[in-house]
C-alpha cells in the first residue's frame, strides 16, 4: 500500500503504519517439501510432508531446525494430543502399518531407510519410526484417527474402534460400526472419519452413516445416516458444526442433526476450518478458496491447489501444494 505525503507533519505516523502493513504482509518462507498436513500445538506448528518429513514451525511459521523423516513412508493421519503428536503410516505395497507418539519440542530424528522395511517382514523384527515415545505395529489398515485434548481414537479395518490416552494404553475398544440401511451398498459402512465433540466420539462412514459413542467407555449413544447421496470423503468438525465433503465436490454443512446448507465446489475439498468468530467455514478446495456462511458463499480462484487453511498472526493463510504460504483473499 503506497501513501502519498502531502503533509510532512504526518510522516512519522505514516512510517509506523507502513511498517505495520509491511509486517502483516511479510511473506512466510515456503516449506522445503510438499505438505500433507500442518498441526497446531502450544509452541507453534508441526508440518508434515507428503513423503513423511516432519518439521517444527514457530507461531510465525518460521522453520525450526531441519526436516526429518522418522519413518520411510507417507503419514496417513496425524493429530496432536497435549503436545504429543500421534501419527499413523500405511505402506500397502509392503503390508506395513504403524502408529506412534512423539513428544513435541524434542528434535525429530531420521529413521530407517525404505529398503530396510522390505527385509523385516515379521512383527518381531519390525522396524519402528525413530525418536518416538511409543510405537505399535498395526496388523490392519488404520482407516481414521481423531482426538480431543486428552485422548485419541482410531479405526482399524475389520478390527474395530480403539480409544487410547496419553499413556498409549488402550482405554477401550468396540467392534467396527454398521448401519442396517447401508448394508447392501458396497463399502458404504467403511469408516472415513473420526471426530470428537465434547465427551463423545463420532464415527462417519462413506455412505454418510454416523454413530456417536461415549468417549469415556465406548458405549453407543446414537446412530443415524445423513440424508445425502454421495460417497463421503472427509469430515471437518468444530464446536458441534460439521462440514461433510463428498467425492465430486459436494459439501454439506451439518449440525444439530440437520443439514443446514449444501454447495457444489469444483472438486474435492482438501481442508476446511471452522471460524467461530464469524460463524463461517473457510475451505481449501480444488484450485479455489471458499468461505461458506449461513447467508453467503464466496469463492476465489487459485492457480495451484491449497492443501490447508491456517489461522496465524491474526489472519488466514493457505498452505499451497508446492509448500508456499499465501494470504487468504477472502
Amino acid at each position: 500500500m503506497h501513501h502519498q505525503h502531502f503533509n510532512t507533519a504526518h510522516t512519522s505516523i505514516d512510517k509506523v503504519s507502513r511498517r505495520r502493513s509491511i509486517m502483516s504482509d511479510a511473506t512466510v518462507q515456503p516449506l522445503p517439501f510438499h505438505p500433507n498436513q500442518i498441526l497446531r500445538w502450544d509452541e507453534g506448528f508441526v508440518a508434515i510432508g507428503v513423503d513423511g518429513d516432519f518439521l517444527l514451525l514457530d507461531h510465525q511459521l518460521n522453520q525450526i531446525g531441519e526436516p526429518k523423516k522418522p519413518f520411510p513412508s507417507s503419514v496417513k493421519k496425524a493429530v496432536v494430543v497435549q503436545n504429543r503428536l500421534i501419527a499413523t503410516w500405511i505402506e500397502h505395497e509392503l503390508m506395513v502399518a504403524r502408529i506412534a507418539g512423539f513428544e513435541l519440542g524434542k528434535d525429530f530424528v531420521n529413521g530407517p531407510e525404505r529398503g530396510d522395511l522390505r527385509t523385516r517382514t515379521t512383527i518381531a523384527a519390525a522396524l519402528h519410526p525413530a525418536g518416538t515415545v511409543w510405537s505399535h505395529v498395526l496388523d490392519a489398515e488404520p482407516l481414521a484417527l481423531g482426538s480431543n485434548d486428552s485422548k485419541f481414537a482410531f479405526m482399524l479395518w475389520k478390527k474395530g474402534l480403539y480409544a487410547m490416552g496419553m499413556d498409549a494404553g488402550e482405554h477401550w475398544r468396540t467392534a467396527e460400526p454398521g448401519w442396517k440401511e447401508l448394508e447392501k451398498l458396497p463399502h458404504a459402512e467403511v469408516t472415513t472419519e473420526i471426530t470428537f465433540e465434547g465427551d463423545t466420539i463420532k464415527v462417519w462412514s462413506r455412505g454418510s452413516g454416523v454413530i456417536t459413542y461415549s468417549a469415556d467407555n465406548g458405549r453407543q449413544l446414537d446412530s443415524s445416516t445423513v440424508p445425502f447421496d454421495g460417497i463421503l470423503n472427509s469430515v471437518f468438525s468444530d464446536s458441534g458444526e460439521h462440514l461433510l465433503c463428498y467425492d465430486g465436490g459436494d459439501i454439506v454443512w451439518f449440525s444439530n442433526g440437520e443439514i443446514q446448507k449444501t454447495e457444489q465446489l469444483n472438486g474435492s475439498v482438501q481442508h476446511a476450518k471452522w471460524n467461530k468468530q464469524s460463524q463461517t467455514w473457510h475451505i481449501a478446495g480444488w484450485r479455489e478458496e471458499c468461505v461458506l456462511s449461513r447467508y453467503a458463499f464466496e469463492r476465489a480462484k487459485l492457480k495451484e491447489i491449497p492443501v490447508q487453511v491456517i489461522e496465524c498472526m491474526d489472519c488466514f493463510y493457505l498452505v499451497m501444494n508446492d509448500g508456499s504460504f499465501i494470504r487468504s483473499s477472502l
